[in-house]
Formats: structure tokens, sequence, C-alpha cells
């Protein structure tokens, strides 16, 4: 038997689960290989996070530049140049994935371009070649979720995979899904120009988030003029985007599936349901030395959810027990105002805890946001009756940087009165915390 080919751990794939894992794992003095049949970086890297929001930063750049006579400065001239825009979302990716395999080869981690799929519990063939390990991680991640009936063929009805090689603005596009992707692509159209239309089959945008930030961005939506049809079920043939050839497109983005085929899981005995992994709470499969993490298990089809199961199956996988908790995983949607949550949504908050309660503080009172020119939002504290922190939701600029502190105040179990007491910079978005805290804890400063 090659020596090469026998490994301590074997991760397939390598999306933010995968290689988070395989670079944990290599420091943790495990003998390591990645197996990846496509990019290293997975969707996130190459497809989803990062192309989307350098494209994101970009549209934003440009409503700032419409905006600059509010700050004082007048821009005669001002143009889109989208080709240079993909091309320097192209060039973040590029730089990014050499990064990954420069980590992956200072770590000694081995990549192995190829197709996998298991032979016996503890054997893969890659390329008709032969990978043992002691364990595996199950790593594949997602792709786009179809429609019944509706041909993506990536010209004039794309996925959220092919939207992103678009050499031109379109001049209309219906976005199929107002969900995450469906918002972001939304904000990120109407920004560069483009015609928007959204048509969502639930009666809101953004369902996951609470009926107050939904109306709010559908509001906010509507001002800049997109069209969002909600309890609507998607017609290609009065689709505005289709009505005209080379001009419109239509996005779906229903959201995301398991990619689990060909992997010949069940096949030695690994349980799956609706093309996802079965696990426990300790990411391992119905086979003992097989694990599965990220978008092909369950929980939030989300990269730093995917990054957390990747270290936790490591430590697992070391003998250092570790169960899975989902509780404290931010929500992070980079629309224009952003959006941002850990915990619960003041809906789930009120139906679970009868004596939950919330307190809002606004952007408009926030002095930094006004310098900002971004006084759009707010930040809502859902607490209990003895003060511990159920929810955070920020709607507003920089929400999904400011989430962190939310998510580190209830990971460390600190309570809204403690929150209250921390010293924040002024000016500084982040006051919004201690404001919100005050406000709840009944001692309001900057709110009457």
């Amino acid at each position: 038997m090659n020596p090469a080919k026998n490994y301590d751990l074997a991760i397939i794939g390598s999306g933010p689960g995968g290689y988070v894992a395989a670079l944990y794992a290599s420091r943790q003095k495990l003998n390591v290989c990645v197996i990846e049949k496509d990019s290293v970086g997975g969707t996130c890297l190459n497809r989803g996070c990062i192309p989307t929001k350098a494209l994101l930063h970009s549209a934003f750049l440009a409503s700032k530049i419409k905006d600059s006579g509010e700050f004082g400065i007048d821009i005669d001239g001002f143009k889109l140049n989208f080709p240079a825009i993909t091309s320097r979302k192209d060039m973040i990716v590029s730089r990014l994935r050499a990064g990954i395999e420069t980590l992956f080869r200072g770590s000694k981690v081995n990549l192995i371009k190829g197709a996998a799929k298991f032979k016996s519990a503890d054997t893969l063939t890659v390329n008709g070649e032969d990978i043992h390990a002691g364990h595996f991680i199950i790593a594949t991640g997602s792709k786009p979720s179809a429609l019944p009936g509706i041909t993506i063929d990536e010209i004039d009805i794309c996925s959220s995979d092919g939207i992103l090689q678009l050499k031109e603005v379109p001049k209309s596009i219906t976005i199929v899904g107002g969900g995450v992707i469906g918002c972001e692509f939304a904000s990120l159209f109407n920004a560069l120009g483009s015609k928007v239309s959204i048509v969502e089959l639930l009666d809101r945008i953004l369902p996951t988030q609470s009926r107050e930030v939904s109306k709010k961005m559908e509001m906010i939506f509507k001002k800049r003029g997109v069209t969002i049809s909600t309890s609507t079920k998607f017609n290609p043939t009065s689709s505005p985007g289709l009505a005209s050839p080379g001009l419109g497109k239509v996005l779906i983005a229903v959201g995301r599936r398991p990619d689990t085929e060909g992997l010949c899981l069940e096949g030695i005995g690994i349980s799956l349901e609706k093309g996802r992994v079965v696990v426990d709470k300790n990411l391992r499969t119905t086979l003992k030395n097989i694990y599965a993490i990220g978008d092909c298990v369950s929980g939030p089809q989300l990269a730093h959810k995917a990054s957390y199961d990747g270290i936790l199956a490591v430590d697992n996988i070391l003998g250092h027990p570790r169960e899975s908790d989902y509780s404290n995983i931010p929500n992070c949607i980079w629309t224009d105002p952003e959006v941002a949550s850990v915990g619960l949504t003041e809906e789930d908050a009120k139906a679970k805890h009868p004596d939950a309660r919330i307190a809002k503080f606004p952007y408009l009172a926030s002095g930094k946001a006004y310098i900002m020119g971004r006084p759009e939002g707010f930040i809502k504290l859902i607490g209990d009756s003895k003060g511990n922190i159920l929810g955070v939701e920020i709607f507003g600029e920089e929400a999904c940087d400011l989430i962190g502190e939310a998510a580190l105040a209830r990971a460390k179990g600190a309570t809204i009165k403690e929150l209250s007491r921390v010293v924040h910079g002024h000016p500084t978005l982040s006051e919004i915390f201690q404001e919100a805290a005050h406000i709840f804890c009944g001692t309001p400063v900057h709110s009457v």
C-alpha cells in the first residue's frame, strides 16, 4: 500500500468548512488530505460570499458617489465600468484562492483534485486511485435549487452561480425568491441601474427575519423602484425579464440543496434525508469514523457555520467531545441597508418566552450614523425578565460587522444590564448597543 495515500483524515470539499477543518487538523499533527473536484474555496469563495460581496461593495460605492453632493462633494462625469467591476471581483477570488493553496502547502495538507466516492468506510476512490484514512469529513456544500418545469440555461434564466458570469448589467432582471440571496442581488442590480422585480411565493421577503425588518426592507426597495410581488408564483411566460431577449434576465434564487450526489454514501451505510447527510450532535454520521459538516447537514447554510462545524468535527475526531449548537450563529444579509441578527427573532422570542420584551434604538439618534449620511435603521434587543439576551436584530449601516458584539455577549452569557455598562467609543455606530441596553433597563439616555 502506498504510504502517500494513507491519511489520518481525508476531507471531501475545500469550502469554508473543509479547508478550515483541514488547516485546524494539520496543526493538531494529523496527516490530512483534501479532495476537491472543482476550485479550491468552494461555493463561498468562488460563487457565493466573496464574489457577491465584492460586487455589492462596488454597488455600494456607486450609491455613495451618487449621494456625494450631500457631503459637499460634486462629481461630474461619473459612470459605471461593469467589466472593471467584474474583473476586480475575479481578482479578489483568485487571490484568496491562491491564499488557501499557500496555507495548504505551508501546513502540509495534501490537495487532491478530482471527484471522490466511497468504496468502503475506510476507503475513497479519486481519479481511479484509492485513498485510505482513519477518519473522513464530508464537506461538499450545496448547490442552487431549481424550480420544476423551469430550465436554467445560464443565459436568459440564471442560477445564483451563473448570474455572477454576466458581462454587462441587464436592462431588467426578475428575481424569483425574496430570501437572502434574492434580496442581495436585488440590492446589487438596483444600484447598478437595472429594473428589478422580485417574485416571492411567501407573504413577505426575508422571511427568516422579523416581520418589521421584512416590511422595512420592502418599503426601501419599493422607494428605489424595485417591484415586489409577494404571495405570488413565478410564471415565466409573463416575466418582464424574458419579454426582451438579450436584455432581460431571470434569476432563480429559491434556496440551495445539499450537494451529496455521486459520493455513494448510502452504499456504505450512511443515512441521508432529502439529500442531506444525517448526523448527530457531534456531527458524526451513521458510521462512527465519518463526519459531515456545513451545508450538506442540517442547520443554517452559512459559511461561518461550516467553519464552526469543521473545527468541532476535528475536535471530536481528536477525542475532545463537543456538541454542535447553532443558537448563537449570526445571520448576515448584505443588502443596502444591511441586516444582521443573532438568537431569536422578536416573534419567536415572544412565542417561546411569555416574559420577552424588546428595546429599540434608532440610527436616527446616532451621531455617527448622521455623520455617515446613513441614519436609516435601528437595533432591537430582545430579552427576558431577568435581562438575558434572547436575540438581537440590527437593520442599518455596518449591521453585519456590528452583530459580532451581540454574538460575543450571548456566547459569554452577558446580561443586558452588563451590556449597558460597556463603554463604547464616541462617535461610533457601536454605541447603539449601550443605548438600546439602557432603554431595556429603564435608564434611557439619548431617547425619550
